[in-house]
Formats: C-alpha cells, sequence, structure tokens
C-alpha cells in the first residue's frame, strides 16, 4: 500500500475518533430521543429559566430570577415561594403529550385555546423562549388540551394545572427572614421603646454593644437567630389593614438585622399577640411595609432580660480549637500542643491526651456565678494560658488567658479574671482548685505514693 494512503486512511480514523469522542457520545441514546420527542417542550432546561409569566384565574403574575432566587414582581415585589416555582418548572418540563393533533384536524376554539383560561410564558438565559397556552378539559375528563403558539393541539394529563393556577398568597414566600447565624453582622433589639440590645459578630465571638459592653451568651444570639429564621407567615394582611390595630404602632419589639453579605437590612416589628386559628399568633411588619400574622417562635428568647444577654461561659472556645495550653500553678508549669491530633508536652514526649482533654472540656464549660467585682489581692490559685486556632474570621491564632484567685472569705467564690474580657468574674472555688490538681498528670506522670505507716503502729494492743 502505497505511504500516501496510510496518510489518508490515519486522517480518516482520526477525525472518526474526533466525531465520536466530542459530538456522537453526547447526543441522545435512541431511547433519550423518544422520550424528548414525547415531551411538551423536548428542548426544556428548568435551570436555564430566568422569567415567567402567568395568567390564571387568580390573576396576572411576574417573576424573576435574580442572583439564584425567584422573586415576584408583579402585581408585588417580594421575595417568591421557591417551592411552588420549583413545582410548576418540574412539572412543564416532565409534561408529555399524549396525543398530537395538526392545525388542519381540529378547531382550537373547540378546546376554548381562542381565550386560553391558563397562560404561561417562560424566558431563559441565551435567548430561551416557551409558551404555553391551556385550553379547557377534555371529554376524557382529566386531560386538558395545550398549545405552544404554533396552531397545533396536544392532549396532555391534566395534573400539571394546579401547580399553574395559583393565587397571589402561593407565589409569594412565607419565610420572614431568610438567614442563618453566620450570615449575621449585627443585630439589634429595641424592647418596648426604651430597653436596647446589640450583639456584633467579632470572628467567631458575638460581642455585647448594649445594655453594657461585654461577650454575648453565643448559644442565645444564635438560637435567636435561627427562631427568627423559623418564622413563617401564617396570613397575609393586604388592603386598608391598619397597623395600629394590630398593636404596630408601639411595637413589643423592633429587630433590625444587619446581613454579612451586604444585602439591605431587615426591620422586624412585632405587635399584638393573640389567639388565632388554635395557635398563638403574632401581629408583625417587615421593613416598614409589609403587615401579616407569624407563629410566636421568636417570643420567648426576645423576652429575656438585657442583662441577661452576656455570656455566663467564661469564654467560649471549643477543646479541638486548642493549639498550645500552658497550666501554671505555684513553681509549676507545664505547657502543651497538640502535634498531628496527639497532645505532646515541651520536650516532645506524649502527653496524658485523656486528662489534658477533661481539664480543658472543665474549663470550657465553667460558668460565672457573678459579673462586674473587684479584683482583691488574694493569692492565686493558677492560670491557663490557650493558643486558639486561626478561623471563624480570625486571621491568626488568639492567646486567651484565664487566671484564677483565691476567695477572699473562707468558704466563698473563686475570683476569675480572662484578659479577653473586661469584668472580674466569681466561679466556684473547688472547680477551679481541679483544674490545677496534680499538673504532673498531664504529662502522664504518676503521682508519688504516700509512704506507708512503718509496722506497729496503731492499735494493734
Amino acid at each position: 500500500m502505497k505511504t500516501s494512503r496510510l496518510v489518508v486512511l490515519a486522517v480518516l480514523v482520526v477525525a472518526l475518533g474526533a466525531w465520536i469522542l466530542l459530538v456522537e457520545r453526547h447526543m441522545p441514546t435512541t431511547d433519550q430521543a423518544k422520550q424528548r420527542a414525547d415531551k411538551v417542550f423536548p428542548d426544556f432546561d428548568r435551570d436555564a429559566v430566568t422569567g415567567l409569566e402567568i395568567h390564571n384565574a387568580h390573576g396576572d403574575f411576574t417573576l424573576e430570577k435574580r442572583d439564584g432566587d425567584w422573586y415576584l414582581t408583579a402585581p408585588i415585589e417580594t421575595r417568591a415561594d421557591d417551592t411552588s416555582v420549583g413545582s410548576l418548572l418540574t412539572a412543564l418540563g416532565n409534561l408529555k403529550v399524549n396525543r398530537s393533533l395538526g392545525r388542519d384536524e381540529v378547531d382550537p376554539t373547540a378546546y376554548g385555546l381562542d381565550e386560553p383560561e391558563i397562560r404561561v410564558t417562560l424566558t431563559g438565559k441565551d435567548g430561551g423562549h416557551w409558551e404555553l397556552a391551556v385550553g379547557s378539559k377534555t371529554a376524557l375528563g382529566s386531560d386538558r388540551a395545550v398549545s405552544r403558539g404554533d396552531g397545533n393541539v396536544l392532549i396532555t394529563t391534566g395534573w400539571f394545572v394546579t401547580d399553574l393556577d395559583r393565587g397571589l398568597d402561593d407565589w409569594r414566600s412565607r419565610d420572614v427572614v431568610d438567614l442563618f447565624a453566620d450570615q449575621v453582622a449585627d443585630l439589634k433589639i429595641l424592647k418596648k421603646g426604651k430597653d436596647r440590645i446589640e450583639v456584633v459578630r467579632d470572628g467567631g465571638l458575638w460581642k455585647l454593644l448594649e445594655p453594657l459592653e461585654d461577650l454575648a451568651d453565643r448559644t442565645h444570639v444564635e438560637d435567636l437567630i435561627a427562631d427568627l429564621n423559623a418564622l413563617r407567615v401564617k396570613t397575609f394582611l393586604d388592603g386598608d389593614t391598619d397597623p395600629a390595630e394590630l398593636g404596630l404602632d408601639r411595637p413589643r419589639y423592633v429587630v433590625t438585622i444587619v446581613r454579612t453579605e451586604g444585602k439591605a437590612p431587615v426591620r422586624l416589628e412585632f405587635g399584638r399577640v393573640e389567639e388565632r386559628d388554635g395557635s398563638k399568633q403574632v401581629a408583625c411588619r417587615r421593613d416598614g411595609k409589609d403587615l401579616f400574622w407569624v407563629g410566636d417562635n421568636a417570643e420567648l428568647r426576645l423576652g429575656r432580660a438585657p442583662v441577661l444577654w452576656r455570656s455566663h461561659v467564661l469564654y467560649p472556645f471549643s477543646s479541638w480549637d486548642v493549639e498550645k495550653v500552658a497550666f501554671s500553678s505555684g513553681d509549676t508549669t507545664v505547657e502543651l500542643e497538640r502535634k498531628d491530633g496527639v497532645w505532646k508536652t515541651a520536650d516532645g514526649g506524649d502527653a496524658d491526651g485523656a486528662e489534658v482533654l477533661r481539664r480543658l472540656n472543665a474549663l470550657a464549660s465553667m460558668k460565672a456565678l457573678d459579673f462586674d467585682l473587684v479584683r482583691t489581692g488574694t493569692p492565686e490559685i493558677g492560670r491557663i494560658t490557650l493558643t486558639l486556632s486561626a478561623d471563624g474570621g480570625q486571621d491568626k491564632p488568639r492567646k486567651v488567658t484565664f487566671t484564677f484567685q483565691e476567695p477572699f472569705t473562707a468558704g466563698g467564690r473563686a475570683l476569675a479574671v480572662v484578659d479577653a474580657r473586661d469584668t472580674v468574674m466569681s466561679v466556684d472555688r473547688d472547680g477551679a482548685a481541679k483544674l490545677f490538681e496534680n499538673l504532673d498528670a498531664l504529662r502522664g506522670v504518676e503521682p508519688t505514693p504516700s509512704p506507708s505507716p512503718p509496722p506497729g503502729d496503731g492499735n494493734d494492743g
């Protein structure tokens, strides 16, 4: 065979391989092609849809997708219900043709398609466009006649109509707010027009700014945010509703949420509470305009006294965030470091990891019993310095030192000072002392046993 013929054949083989790799393997199989041909919208891509215009028995509605979220833009501007929109897009994408009638076979008027009861137009990125007109029920009962605007009449199963024939309340979101704790930068609460509470995020911590400056109770703050996120609209109040009748002229609570991602703050006002439809509900106004009744999820935590918002934990940390720790008491100091998940002593030896974690967990769970005390000159029980990993928004490891002092009077409480907090606290004295008992045990060293009494000592007769 001539060399030139071999070259031609080689080129053909390479071209065929490229065709299979780049084109044919992406083409639908016979079964896939048949499934597409059976669809009302064979080329429909629900993820590409960015706009919806719907006409149904309840009115006209326009929806728009912005930054991945759906919004109702007419007849009002608000967040749309993602479940309703998603259900509709799924239904349209799965809608199958049971029978197709050409424009020369049937009069669309006979199926109510000259003035369709329901119409939907979908637009998508890259010029995607889909239309559907829904006519009356067929003689078969549940089937519906539809048209894509090309003059042909398609007969489909009519179950999808429930996803299209929704009213205003079903298209708009019932979420009062949509946020999680890590999306909140600042939270302000005005209680009954006088008491003010404000907390701000500082890395992985929450700091209380009002009514006083201190660490905030992280569990309480984040539980309140979860309660607000769980609020759902029970009843929308449109029209001429008087806010004063709902107690919103002088709201019991005003909550302002500033979000980390730069979106507009959310302002919630909570008014009258009453029993409605078998449950306790609260009148609420959002951003000065939207009125509705919501559940009472957040009532308990919003009602907490301002002074109870400060953290009773000495300093919030997890033992797993500790990279280094130093225990000091009297003339003894034990320095430890976690390396590859194993606690080591300063000289590289293995520490007693279980004992280290026991003491760290005891410190992490230790609660302040009193605040804003006067620091006395009583002897020091000991001090613990933690080096915490950089996380939760911190750009470098944090060092925090806990110092414990003996009670001023016998049987009293020990004093506790944390350099990251501007207050002197009290704690249980025995609990503080146990943090520093037998520090050699942290190194895995057994305590020296007490000597046995000499033979014959005691009452042996």
